[in-house]
Parts: C-alpha cells; structure tokens; sequence
C-alpha cells in the first residue's frame, strides 16, 4: 500500500514499492529509510545513508526493495523548498546527521507499525518541522503574481505560456524568465510543465482518472502526462497510482 499526501505544492508518500529509473527534475526530494540504508544513486554514485535530501537537477535513481520509505517532492517555490534549497548550498545532495535520522526513523517505526492516518498525518508535519524557517527572505512581487496567477490557472494553452505572465508582470518575457530563474532555482518553462503535471496529481488526488486529469491539467493526451511523468520521476503515472490511498491535505 502506497500513502500519498498533498502538502501544499509538495507531494509525500509513505510506499515500500518505489523503484525509479534514473532520472531528474525541477523538485528537491528527500527520501528516509525505515531501518536499511537507502539504496539510491546520485550523480551515478551509490550514497550509504539512512536519509538524504536530492537537488534539483540532479540525476537519481532509487529502489525501495520492499522497505517501507517516506519521500516528499519538494515543490522548490514553496517555503519549505526555500528552506531546503538553503540547506543544500548548491550541493547535489545532503545527508542528514545520525542523531537527526535516528529520530526520524523512531516516529517513522511508530507510524508503520500503527498504520493509522492521524498518526501518518502527525508524522509528516513532523518532517516538516525539523527545518528551520526562520530568516527567509520574500519573491520579488512579480514572482509571487506568476505563482498565485498559475495556482488560481484554468487549463486552457494560452494561461500556460511565457507571454501571459509577461503580460500580467509588465516584464519581457526574456526579462521574466531570467527573473524567475535567479529567484526561484528553475526556469519558468520547466516550472510551467511541473505546475500541469502537479495539477494532474491534484486532480487524481480528488478521484479524477488519469485520461481527465491530463486533459484538464492541460496535456494533450494521458499519453502526454504519462511521458512527462516517466521523465520527471522515472516512474509510470500508473505504477504510483495503483494501490494508493491519498489523504488529507494540509
């Protein structure tokens, strides 16, 4: 049984059945063992550890072999990607210290065991507050616009195209994406994409199938999801979805 919680932009699942090809994207992720080292690769190395942040762009590979792991995708945009990219430090990977992992590890032993959803929920809150927010700076307004314009987007083409948001900030497009970049870690093209592929998620998540979740994120196709998925997480959209359960967002 696979876990799925939406956490505002961010996605986390609980699931002893990952196994993904190599593969990158625009997401940070962090993946946490329940008692085996993590068997995954970075940059083509294995990395001996119990827990470790990945970087945006940067080629992975990972297989549960039938552990249970916890992973959250990391939707670099939001506070806790801001937080995450902080303690990267442009680095393609952070291991998390001992005393740190043996922590997470004990409350992730406890929800295994238990297996109920308040205790899952409380779990993944707690991930979430081992990272310190304090003295984060803001996005530039005309960011923020860009991010809130796409949260608040229907699926139709021209709502998804650089020059709509030029239009919205006042800015050339070559101006806005350049913006983008530097505040955010990631091209405005590429966020774009991942912004349909998180609505299709989002849409699976209240019980759309995959055929109208596609189509209403704004891809061509199932087809067109399916591929860009592959590409983004090494994995099919299918093989995540069967067998899941997802819960409450928060």
């Amino acid at each position: 049984m696979n876990y799925i919680i939406k956490y505002g932009r961010n996605f986390m699942a609980i699931s002893n059945s990952i196994e993904a090809d190599c593969h990158k994207h625009w997401l940070l992720q962090m993946f946490l063992c329940g008692q085996k080292e993590i068997n995954i690769e970075v940059n083509g190395e294995r990395i001996p550890c119990s827990a470790i942040l990945v970087n945006v762009d940067t080629p992975h590979t990972f297989n549960a072999e039938g552990e249970p792991h916890f992973t959250i995708l990391i939707d670099p945009t939001t506070e806790l990607g801001r937080v995450t990219r902080e303690l990267l430090m442009n680095q393609p990977f952070y291991v998390f210290p001992h005393e740190k992992t043996v922590v997470m590890q004990q409350y992730f032993q406890y929800v295994l065991i238990k297996k109920s959803h308040d205790d899952i929920l409380s779990f993944a809150q707690s991930i979430i507050s081992q990272f310190s927010y304090s003295n984060m700076g803001n996005f530039d307004d005309r960011i923020n616009k860009v991010l809130n314009l796409l949260d608040d987007c229907v699926h139709e083409d021209e709502f998804h195209q650089i020059k709509y948001f030029s239009k919205k900030t006042y800015l050339s497009e070559s101006r806005l994406s350049h913006l983008f970049k530097k505040e955010t870690g990631i091209p405005l093209k590429s966020y774009i994409v991942l912004h349909k592929l998180q609505k299709a998620y989002e849409s699976i998540f209240y019980g759309e199938n995959i055929t109208t979740a596609a189509l209403g994120a704004g891809f061509d196709s199932p087809s067109h999801l399916a591929y860009t998925n592959k590409m983004m997480t090494g994995m099919s959209a299918t093989n995540i979805i069967r067998d899941s359960e997802f819960l409450k967002v928060f």
